[in-house]
């Protein structure tokens, strides 16, 4: 996540100035919830209204959300909420815009786009019922592209903890699409996730389509 811009006052509070650590809480993980609230709301000005709402609550309680245990962990909740609650006020349902299923270039060079596109209703419908924590995980690792490290920094949660809730969503995923997992893969994607750098601020690299599991689910 490299790109930011500054924090736009829009009502939610009389804030004072910003503290340095809220600063660079709020250029680090900015760009990150932009690109997820875009993913719903199906358009960049109305993700960053959102963004900037959230992060207006997040200054207006900025020394308690310090002392919780992971300050990234309820940004993130905080970001959901609002997310699902935009998605409610422009009627619209409250998963990613189906139409990022088909905008791909496999689908559109297929020799059978018709079966492409019943694949990609299959995998939409398998990742609309994973639990809520493998939903993002799977929407960050495969659809918008950040790494192991970078998704474990967006989530507010470790490195390890983001492996094993991919692993089973992936494992679940396989299993509602009537797919079998090769031997040997999870432990390839582990050691592809091992150089790929530290930490959210090292720049999302696009990641949609493939077979486990590319789509975006509910927030």
């Amino acid at each position: 996540m490299t790109e930011s811009s500054p924090l736009r006052h829009t009502g939610v509070a009389n804030l004072p100035p910003l503290p340095a650590d809220f600063r660079a809480f709020h250029q680090l993980y900015r760009p990150a919830y932009v690109r997820w609230a875009e993913l719903y709301l199906g358009g960049r000005p109305e993700a960053e209204e959102v963004v900037d709402h959230t992060f207006e609550q997040l200054a207006a309680e900025w020394q308690e959300v310090l002392s919780l245990d992971s300050p990234a962990g309820h940004a993130w909740a905080t970001l959901k909420h609002r997310t699902l609650e935009a998605t409610r006020a422009r009627g619209l349902r409250p998963v990613v815009m189906d139409n990022a299923a088909f905008e791909t270039q496999a689908l559109h060079g297929a020799a059978d786009p018709v079966g492409e596109l019943e694949e990609s209703l299959r995998i939409h419908q398998a990742i609309r019922e994973l639990p809520e924590r493998q939903h993002d995980v799977i929407v960050l690792r495969y659809c918008i592209g950040y790494s192991t490290a970078e998704t474990a920094d967006i989530l507010g949660i470790s490195v390890p903890g983001v492996r094993s809730t991919a692993r089973y969503a992936r494992h679940r995923l396989k299993e509602a699409l009537g797919l079998t997992l090769c031997e040997g893969a999870e432990d390839d994607e582990e050691a592809l996730d091992g150089g790929d750098g530290g930490g959210a601020a090292g720049g999302a690299r696009g990641g949609v389509g493939r077979r486990d599991g590319d789509d975006a689910v509910q927030p």
